[in-house]
């Protein structure tokens, strides 16, 4: 599109150096352009297409005022009759008194004088102009000018730049003139150009919108856009796959298809040509395989085809193609392709995007997974599965921060199975393991979720018991005492002894609950085992 403007405005204006000072003149018309009769122009002026409204308004102008008004068919300034720009003259009545060779080409037809000037307007552009003419026949301004739409004798429109100046020095002109300057390719290049601004701005919105939509709605959000700037009805994204009989093939993963004859899930073999494969490409495969940063193109007997590819990574991923079941356009514009390669090229860099975001996040859960792993071989016992010594050392400090915090109750349990070594002895270890076994499932089936419990060390675990006094402690205990004593043992009865400490004013650090908790435990072996003792019960002389 920049080739385009560059070509066109190198024909609008052409700057001539003469004595050191730049002027403008008209260009010398082409062959084509210039009736067979005409004499050779002189290169006093040169004009291209855009720049009416500079001759008419300056050297032109200039000229004009200096040359008698025409009032005949007959051509009566050499300037006016020799402009490559279509020139006439008007009079109140929008009739045509005359008019230049140029104004015949540019329009397609011969004027006579006394035709209306009106019939050759658009009519959105009617009034307007109408309104301008008459300013200037008013005296109202010297000058007007506007992008005006016209239709020339074979129906079709045109787009130029029409300017009106006053002839004569009154204030009220007789007639007025009248340039046109063919814009039509710049205005449709314009146009052009205004439609990829459009589009850039819907794919910008796509890809630069609400950060919480996910890619799939993305991606379908940009192939519905796709398919209304392109005019076609189909937009799919489709990937490389195999068929089961392993033939290369492509999978429609995203489709946009009003009348469905393209549907998600579609696998098809390259050089398929049933309705579904033509408007895939797939007939075209076998000569496309090989593509790389170019776009396919394609229209025929029912078929209009247009298709980037799609690389991931730098493996050719899929491609993402737009068709229409019908023969509708022969080609596409540099912009509309160029919009195309960039949808491709965002689809590319969002699957990326995707994939890498996907990985990290299965990297991430293999680290997390591979951390509790670590902590749960840190802080379990592998043998009852219980809390081990370590997690109840940071359970306890826990507890008891939070206890003399805010003043609510805190007491801890041991208990010690009794005789076991006795029991290991006699029926051995595996027989001694699966006891520890049983009773660490029997406490923890006993006690609340806010309680802790641990594998204080061999045949001793430990019970932390959050918000709970020496009543509540003496309960829970010599339930789980009574639980233990009457399980269903294989080899022998077992028992276990308790022993209980509560916080009060003089313990001061954790160490000193765990103390007397212990010293509870083996007042309780002194006392007969298999019984519960809480530290309160403790007399000095035991201790």
């Amino acid at each position: 599109m920049s080739l385009f403007y560059r070509t066109h405005l190198s024909r609008a204006l052409i700057p001539l150096v003469l004595g050191g000072s730049l002027s403008l003149a008209f260009a010398k018309p082409t062959q084509a352009n210039a009736p067979a009769s005409s004499p050779p122009v002189p290169p006093l002026f040169l004009l291209g297409a855009g720049a009416c409204g500079l001759v008419v308004g300056g050297l032109l102008g200039r000229a004009l005022k200096k040359a008698p008004v025409v009032k005949s068919e007959a051509i009566a300034d050499p300037i006016f009759d020799l402009a490559p720009t279509a020139l006439a003259v008007l009079d109140p009545k929008e009739r045509l008194i005359n008019v230049n060779a140029e104004w015949n080409v540019l329009l397609g037809s011969t004027a006579s004088k006394g035709d209306l000037f009106a019939p050759l307007l658009h009519p959105d552009d009617l009034a307007p102009v109408r309104i301008g003419i008459l300013s200037v026949f008013d005296g109202e301004t010297p000058i007007y000018e506007r992008e005006t739409r016209l239709f020339r004798h074979d129906g079709e429109m045109i787009t130029a730049r029409l300017s009106a100046r006053k002839q004569g020095l009154k204030s009220k002109p007789d007639t007025i003139l009248v340039g046109l300057s063919d814009s039509t390719e710049l205005a449709e290049a314009s146009r052009e150009l205004e439609g990829a601004r459009a589009a850039i701005r819907s794919l910008y919105e796509v890809m630069a919108g609400d950060k919480s939509t996910t890619l799939d709605a993305k991606i379908k959000s940009l192939i519905a856009m796709g398919c209304g700037r392109l005019e076609l009805p189909i937009g799919v994204l489709s990937r490389r796959t195999k068929t089961e009989d392993g033939r290369d093939a492509l999978e429609t993963l995203f489709v946009q298809s009003p009348d469905r004859r393209v549907r998600p899930a579609l696998i098809l073999p390259y050089g398929d040509n049933s309705n579904e494969g033509r408007l895939l490409g797939l007939d075209l495969m076998p000569n496309i395989i090989d593509w790389r940063d170019s776009p396919c193109i394609a229209s025929g007997e029912g078929l209009t085809f247009l298709a980037a590819p799609v690389e991931v990574n730098g493996t050719w991923f899929g491609m993402l193609s737009f068709s229409s079941p019908e023969t509708g356009r022969s080609g596409f514009d540099a912009s509309e392709v160029e919009l195309l390669g960039l949808m491709a090229q965002w689809v590319s860099g969002e699957i990326e995007r995707e994939e890498t975001r996907k990985e990290l996040e299965r990297q991430q859960n293999d680290i997390l997974a591979a951390n509790q792993k670590l902590e749960l071989l840190a802080t379990v016992d592998p043998l009852t599965e219980a809390k081990n010594r370590r997690a109840f050392n940071d359970k306890l400090a826990e507890e008891w921060s939070r206890a003399t915090r805010y003043g609510t109750p805190l007491s801890l349990v041991l208990l010690d199975v009794d005789k076991f070594k006795s029991y290991n002895d006699t029926y051995g270890h595996p027989a001694g393991d699966g006891v520890l076994k049983q009773v660490a499932l029997t406490m923890m089936a006993a006690i609340r979720t806010t309680d802790f419990f641990a594998r204080y060390g061999g045949e001793e675990f430990a019970l932390i018991l959050p918000n709970t006094d020496v009543q509540g402690a003496l309960i829970l205990a010599e339930r789980l005492r009574a639980r233990i004593e009457g399980a269903p043992w294989k080899e022998r009865a077992v028992t276990a002894s308790f022993g209980i400490s509560t916080l009060h004013e003089d313990i001061k650090k954790p160490e000193q609950l765990t103390s007397a908790a212990d010293e509870a435990l083996y007042a309780s072996k002194e006392r007969g085992r298999n019984r519960v003792t809480h530290a309160v019960e403790i007399v000095p002389a035991e201790v």
